[in-house]
């Protein structure tokens, strides 16, 4: 487990982990690396919203340990990425995640699977859809922004799922006027939901490389993402659905409805008995989840 100072500075508790730059959409994005033996498979990862994938360190560290060379993707001008771009999309971060996949590729061969939390969940689920050089997939939380129910997950209240399509026109004119604006975590996001640990709350919030808010211009992206590749048959490998039954922010009635809309060669969805969504990050979680996903991992990869 790492020390207090080196979550703060941003260090790993890893003994073969390193850092590294690729070029990728247009800029360059740092990779963390958590190695293994060369011959093992190769894991990339996708973190959730606006962090990295040192947020993640105990649980990645753990993974790694048990066989698999991880590689984290800070997405462009996120983490420790340099902070070339002022505006991104969707689609750059799955650039991002498609160039690791390459990176992975040259560097270890052999056998690649991506592991996406949260907002990185949907990610996975789309690179699954346009990236066939993936073995399997592997997604923390799914998420479809087309669906009404998706309101569930955010701040807004509930009945706004009843008018959905006028909102989400209404988003749309407002973010393509001002892209540059930003919209902040907690304008879209209950942070309470995503965790109810208040030094992790504190972590996320005083993070010297994390963000706190999102341009409207990403925003946009977001929300109105193309996800029929993850519906429509253009996945051609396995894919995990990683849950929480007592999930804050996600809930089991969401999670189940999204995962019934994935249409994939084979899917599964991966319950755990824990009530909170970040059980990649929460020490109690990590200890319990990590040796069932890395037995899961190892079905599909090793």
């Amino acid at each position: 487990m790492r020390t207090t100072q080196q979550k703060i500075l941003n260090n790993s508790g890893y003994a073969n982990y390193r850092e590294d730059l690729i070029d990728s959409a247009g800029t360059r994005i740092a990779l963390s690396i958590y190695e293994s033996k060369k011959s093992d498979p190769c894991v990339v990862f996708l973190p959730g919203t606006m962090t990295h994938p040192l947020l993640y360190d105990e649980f990645l560290s753990r993974i790694a340990a048990r066989g698999f060379n991880v590689v984290g993707v800070h997405s462009v001008s996120h983490g420790k990425s340099p902070r070339e771009k002022e505006l991104y999309t969707v689609s750059g971060l799955l650039l991002n995640a498609r160039d690791a996949v390459t990176f992975c590729l040259e560097r270890y061969g052999g056998t690649v699977g991506v592991l996406g939390s949260s907002q990185g969940g949907l990610l996975a689920g789309l690179l699954a859809a346009t990236d066939h050089r993936l073995r399997a997939a592997f997604a923390q939380n799914i998420i479809l922004p087309s669906l009404p129910e998706t309101i569930s997950v955010t701040v807004f209240p509930r009945f706004v799922a009843s008018v959905y399509g006028p909102v989400r026109l209404f988003m749309r004119a407002a973010f393509s006027l001002f892209p540059r604006v930003e919209m902040p975590l907690s304008g879209y996001l209950d942070i309470e939901r995503i965790t109810a640990d208040k030094e992790i709350q504190q972590w996320v919030i005083t993070d010297p490389i994390g963000l706190t808010a999102y341009p409207f211009y990403f925003m946009k992206s977001l929300f109105f993402a193309d996800t029929s590749p993850i519906t429509d048959g253009s996945i051609t490998c396995p894919v995990v659905v990683i849950a929480s039954e007592g999930d804050r922010l996600f809930s089991k009635e969401y999670q189940s409805l999204a995962f019934e809309k994935i249409v994939a060669p084979k899917k599964e969805i991966l319950w755990f008995d824990e009530d909170c969504h970040l059980i990649m990050v929460e020490d109690e979680s990590v200890r319990r989840v990590t040796g069932p996903i890395a037995d899961k991992l190892a079905h599909y990869l090793k």
